[in-house]
């Protein structure tokens, strides 16, 4: 085990790395983006093979089966369930009422859920083991969460269990937490071989590395392209809204496929000394705990039946870049400028491009030029309220046009662009 000199020698050394100063190619700068992460995932202690299959400037690997898709974009939290089993309609309306689509539960709530739209993450525990055959088919199971920050040494078992499950539920994903900064995540990936890969990484708590939020994001979008599987993610939910609505739209930007919550009482009501539902005007009496959160889970929501069929092909940064951060290379067909600015380029499966561009400071507002190429026909900017396309207006110049958006701190839009050949 590493001293605490030798730790902070370490880290040192791969902050003081040359591979991380400015390169005035551009070209170059990509090439250095992909040797500078498989420097940091050596030196974070996972395998180069995971550094090569994550970089964005690598040749392209074999195309790999798609094990297993998310149904939407799942936006995951704990509803407070009423003692008396009348009441829950009431409550599980309130939750998709708010952006919600997944709840944690047990099987006693499946068939309100699906009545209301609703999935619920089970215990994967053995009594729902044993019932889990007669689930594969629910579109109200979402999927068995096993366990949370574990460590290496229980992989093996992890491995046997995602496997028992898979056997009599091939459907529906077993759940395992890794914790990013343990660095376990790669030799989880290879030996658990999940359905879906789920992480956590509170960067905005403090001496939690923040530096290397953007690593960890390109790192698990990676894995799961690898191993053909979505990535979700779990984060704080007591940080300030605009980080929480920065956290959300940069990890959209990379590929995430869902969110859950920490701490995940979202959805409550009113209760008496006893713990019965109090009501008014006999109806229950329910509210949020962080109605910021829902406000954004209601714009998710919206853009879900796009991102949900998008693949992410590259992310480009503008500065300042984070670590692993690159620009966009000089013939890409979209380039941004401004500051603290993130593009996720996202393909939808049936051919069509869109943009997911966001601001990377929680702090403060930004301007996003978005500069496209003669290539670019028409770009339309989604409205997150209502979920229609208003034109983005484009104006000539140079080689080809550029378009305008305004973002608050933390927040993202999203963009479809036609271009020539895919009409």
């Amino acid at each position: 085990m590493l001293s605490m000199k030798d730790k902070q020698k370490r880290e040192y050394s791969y902050r003081r790395c040359p591979a991380f100063r400015h390169c005035k190619d551009q070209m170059k700068r990509y090439r250095r983006a992909c040797n500078i992460t498989q420097l940091l995932v050596i030196v974070l202690g996972t395998s180069f093979a995971a550094a090569t299959a994550i970089c964005e400037e690598a040749a392209p690997a074999p195309e790999v089966k798609v094990r297993y898709r998310m149904p939407s974009i799942v936006m995951l939290a704990h509803a407070d369930w009423p003692k008396d089993p009348k009441h829950h309609d009431a409550m599980a309306r309130f939750v998709v009422d708010h952006g919600f689509n997944v709840v944690e539960g047990g099987v006693e709530v499946l068939d309100v859920c699906r009545r209301n739209g609703l999935m619920v993450q089970l215990g994967g525990d053995q009594a729902t083991l044993n019932i889990a055959s007669k689930l594969k088919d629910d579109p109200a199971v979402f999927g068995y969460f096993v366990s949370d920050r574990r460590r290496r040494d229980s992989f093996p078992t992890f491995a046997k269990i995602a496997r028992i499950f898979e056997k009599v539920d091939p459907n529906h994903p077993t759940i395992f937490i890794n914790r990013a900064a343990w660095n376990e995540f790669g030799d989880f990936a290879k030996e658990v071989k999940p359905m879906l890969l789920d992480f956590y990484h509170y960067h905005a708590m403090p001496r939690r590395h923040a530096d290397r939020y953007y690593l960890y994001l390109l790192m698990f979008r990676g894995l799961g392209e690898e191993h053909g599987i979505p990535v979700m993610r779990c984060t704080s939910s007591s940080s300030p809204p605009a980080v929480l609505r920065q956290t959300i739209y940069t990890s959209l930007a990379y590929g995430v496929k869902g969110f859950h919550f920490w701490t995940p009482w979202i959805f409550a009501h009113e209760k008496d000394k006893e713990g019965n539902a109090v009501l008014k005007d006999g109806k229950l009496s329910m509210y949020v705990t962080l109605p910021h959160l829902t406000d954004i889970a209601k714009e998710v929501r919206k853009m879900s039946p796009v991102l949900t069929d998008c693949r992410s092909v590259a992310m480009y940064h503008t500065d300042p870049l984070p670590i692993s951060g690159g620009k966009a290379p000089a013939d890409a067909w979209c380039k941004p400028s401004g500051s603290h600015l993130l593009v996720g380029v996202l393909e939808h499966e049936k051919g069509g491009d869109f943009l997911l561009v966001t601001n990377r400071h929680p702090g403060m507002k930004q301007e996003a030029i978005l500069s496209f190429d003669k290539t670019v026909r028409t770009v339309e900017k989604m409205d997150k309220k209502t979920g229609k396309w208003n034109p983005l207006p484009l104006v000539a110049g140079g080689e080809g046009q550029t378009g305008k958006l305004n973002l608050v701190a933390g927040d993202g839009e999203l963009l479809k662009v036609l271009r020539a050949g895919k009409e």
